[in-house]
């Protein structure tokens, strides 16, 4: 059954802009700046890559439930969820220390993807600012 969202436009923006802004501000740029190839950066970046993975994977589950709820958003299901196991496959290398680079850029293309479609739909997404760790 579809679940029933109020506002699901909104929070749909909401959320999937918050956890596009933790995915460029913690995975992407670092990944673009060499931060996690530098050695007295890369735990760091590396870290705060392992949470920011959390936050992202919660936020995409939420818009998740926003996207059914919507049949504007409907078609965006199947690229929220494909996104989110990307994410999530990341985990277990960030927490041992690693990251790979072309996960990362996969993703990245995923993303914009969304993005695009989400705006193609009339629903304009953007990166919305995150809170440090």
């Amino acid at each position: 059954s579809t679940p029933t969202v109020h506002f699901a436009k909104t929070k749909f923006v909401l959320h999937v802009g918050l956890a596009f802004g933790a995915f460029h501000r913690y995975l992407y740029k670092p990944l673009k700046a060499g931060d996690f190839a530098k050695p007295v950066s890369h735990k760091a970046a590396v870290v705060k890559a392992a949470l920011a993975t959390a936050f992202i994977v919660h936020e995409l589950k939420i818009a998740y439930t926003d996207a059914q709820a919507s049949p504007i958003l409907t078609k965006l299901v199947s690229p929220i969820t494909a996104l989110k196991d990307k994410v999530t496959a990341m985990v277990a290398g960030l927490k041992a220390g690693h990251h790979d680079p072309a996960q990362i850029k996969s993703a990245q293309s995923d993303v914009s993807a969304i993005a695009s479609r989400a705006g193609a739909a009339g629903v304009p997404v953007k990166d919305l600012p995150v809170p440090a760790f």
